[in-house]
């Protein structure tokens, strides 16, 4: 886990019919009150914005431009 983030999320493929479209699990199951439910889907969100950010970054993509 990233400090700052404290979650463990873990990526797949293949949701769509075996072979395309993304996922995330969150793992193991949660017996959660609504609270904690919207922190988790917060900082899901958040870990994949700043995850794209900073892979654009690294690429040089800024402002949606190439």
């Amino acid at each position: 886990m990233q400090s700052g983030y404290d979650i463990s999320l873990y990526p797949g493929t293949g949701t769509v019919d075996g072979k395309v479209g993304d996922h995330v699990l969150l793992a193991p199951a949660y017996i959660v009150t609504q609270p904690e439910i919207e922190l988790i889907v917060d900082t899901t969100a958040r870990v994949i914005s700043d995850f794209f950010a900073e892979l654009m970054k690294a690429d040089g993509v800024q402002n949606g431009a190439a």
